[in-house]
């Protein structure tokens, strides 16, 4: 019998999810899941990240606190449990809107869900293909 592990330790065994989990640790995202509750954590792969230009991404890391990185991770969380087959548009814990679609596959924003439904005691991780961004109100520049 195998016991369920919490979702930081789901997403740290993914071998392809990686630099997801590294960077959730050293920015405090992982913090969010600390207050209780059940979250759903849509966690891009090792790929998904190499698609962001190098400069951008080290920016990121780089920056002291890591603020941006914080935000821009925590975008990819739900608050609440959803698996694949009833995810719907919804809020993440930042506040900013969702979007999910179910046309040719399902799509977060712009995104391919890819790895669905990895439990844990605490929510649920999907894989996707590409990192989110965030929506940014006009006059403000964007995170990516």
């Amino acid at each position: 019998m195998s016991e369920k592990l919490n979702l930081i330790e789901t997403i740290a065994k993914q071998d392809n999810l990686s630099t997801f989990a590294r960077i959730m640790g050293t920015s405090g995202a992982n913090d969010v899941f600390d207050g209780g509750g059940a979250f759903t954590v849509f966690a891009p792969t090792n790929d998904a990240f190499a698609k962001i230009p190098e400069d951008k991404l080290d920016a990121l890391i780089n920056e002291e606190k890591q603020v941006k990185l914080k935000a821009l991770l925590s975008y990819h969380i739900l608050p609440g449990k959803v698996m694949a087959a009833s995810l719907k548009s919804a809020k993440a814990i930042t506040g900013q809107e969702v979007m999910i679609t179910d046309i040719n596959g399902i799509r977060i924003n712009a995104s391919v869900l890819q790895a669905r439904n990895l439990e844990a005691t605490n929510g649920v991780v999907h894989g996707i293909d590409t990192v989110l961004k965030p929506p940014t109100p006009y006059g403000i520049k964007p995170i990516l």
